[in-house]
């Protein structure tokens, strides 16, 4: 009775080890902008952003999607980064979330940048907090947060900025060293 007690304990053991359950970032339902990993040959970094609303059962209110859109995607960061907006509700949420970009769309040193508003801004910068010296060595070159969410915080000049940053590290990365000062130009 013991060794049939044993086989089914070590049959369980087996059987969850091959059914790994799927993460609910897999879907793309559950991001507000999810890029393509085609688009990586094209672009040279990648914006994680969280919009400053909490979701509710991982659905978004459509006048969320559509400000993050506008603000954030809609050609803002054409041609200088990818977009990841998540829909997260706790740190957890968020860890997965970002565990699902490093797994499937970040390459080593890829430069990427965060990008928070309200809540989310707390989520992520609490997350960059407990986490800096690995996130930095993964490639994070900015991080903008506000308390707030407000029309304007994502703007032209905090692109240039995330762009300046990127050539910065890409440099580094490139020549051991950091860019002499008044190399790059806007």
């Amino acid at each position: 009775m013991k060794k049939l007690a044993m086989s089914f304990a070590a049959l369980a053991l087996f059987a969850a080890g091959c059914f790994s359950a799927r993460s609910p970032y897999d879907y793309v339902e559950n991001w507000l902008i999810r890029e393509d990993p085609v688009r990586a040959f094209a672009i040279s970094s990648d914006v994680i952003y969280l919009h400053g609303d909490l979701y509710a059962d991982m659905r978004a209110i459509p006048s969320m999607v559509s400000y993050a859109k506008a603000e954030v995607g809609n050609g803002r960061f054409s041609g200088v980064a990818r977009v990841f907006a998540p829909l997260v509700a706790s740190e957890d949420d968020l860890e997965a979330a970002l565990d699902w970009y490093f797994r499937y769309h970040h390459e080593d040193c890829r430069p990427f940048s965060f990008i928070g508003e309200g809540k989310g801004g707390a989520l992520l910068k609490a997350y960059e907090e407990k986490n800096g010296e690995r996130l930095r060595k993964k490639g994070l070159v900015a991080s903008y947060y506000t308390d707030t969410t407000r029309k304007g915080f994502v703007n032209d000049s905090m692109v240039r900025e995330i762009r300046c940053a990127v050539i910065r590290a890409r440099y580094r990365e490139q020549w051991g060293r950091e860019m002499p000062e008044g190399m790059l130009k806007d």
